[in-house]
């Protein structure tokens, strides 16, 4: 029997900023194949369909944060000795991960703060087994924003600060592994092809309940490419990097040196 990463289970990461459409598409991505933690989190008002997140995940990963001295909503950099601190944390994560996911069975994972907190993530997940696969969420920055400023009250700079600092740690980190963009547009529209693309069949028992989960109000603050380009309040370097993630569904691979100068821009570590 082969022991090579082809036979090995699958832990699928995904990532992607608040507000991003992350908890549809991890819905989605469960029905079809990968087992969910465990201690998911119950709905809230601002999510009433529920977060499908490890409760134990969200709490570690605040804990990570703590220890870094920021929390989920610093857009802030954070401080150069993050890998050594976050790779301190991959028994805890890897613990966790024995807890609350079948042995044995491809899962699925997501949290947003788990965009900035890869190095731990990724050690977690090859101690128990898992080959890790990043599905990077994305929707556009402006709808972002929108929702965080009615959630959060969060100014609209903040916001967009958040949303860059998010994508940019996640593409960066995850350049080694196998990973596929979404955009939350996608997979309202084509939820089969975004499956698909996520390396998953399609469970025709399941295509009803996954048409039922998606439809209704989930589509909110709706903004488009046009309206993001057009908006000088919308820094250079985040049209930039939305550009090139918005590019990456239709085709092969993302081009990193976007990613890289958003990394050194003034207006994400300013």
């Amino acid at each position: 029997m082969s022991t090579g990463p082809s036979a090995m289970r699958r832990g699928v990461l995904v990532l992607g900023m608040h507000r991003s459409g992350t908890s549809a598409l991890t819905r989605v991505l469960s029905l079809h194949g990968p087992a969910l933690p465990a201690d998911l989190l119950a709905g809230r008002a601002d999510n009433p369909r529920g977060f499908f997140e490890s409760a134990g995940m969200v709490a570690l990963d605040d804990r990570m944060l703590a220890a870094l001295g920021r929390a989920w909503d610093d857009p802030r950099p954070l401080p150069p000795d993050a890998p050594a601190v976050l790779a301190g944390f991959a028994g805890d994560a890897a613990a966790l991960l024995r807890d609350q996911v079948p042995e044995g069975a491809d899962f699925i994972l997501k949290d947003p703060r788990a965009c900035r907190l890869l190095p731990a993530w990724l050690p977690a997940l090859a101690a128990v087994g898992a080959r890790p696969f990043a599905v990077i969420a994305v929707r556009n920055p402006l709808e972002v924003a929108a929702s965080l400023t009615e959630r959060d009250r969060m100014a609209k700079r903040d916001a967009l600060r958040l949303w860059l600092a998010h994508v940019v740690a996640a593409e960066r980190d995850t350049r080694a592994i196998d990973r596929v963009v979404v955009h939350y547009d996608d997979l309202l529209r084509d939820w089969r092809g975004v499956v698909a693309d996520a390396g998953l069949a399609v469970r025709g028992a399941q295509a009803a309940a996954t048409e039922a989960f998606l439809a209704g109000t989930l589509r909110h603050h709706g903004r488009t490419t046009d309206a993001l380009l057009r908006d000088a309040g919308v820094p250079a370097v985040v049209k930039r990097a939305y550009a090139e993630l918005r590019r990456a569904p239709g085709e092969e691979g993302l081009d990193a040196p976007v990613f890289d100068a958003a990394e050194g821009s003034i207006f994400l570590r300013g």
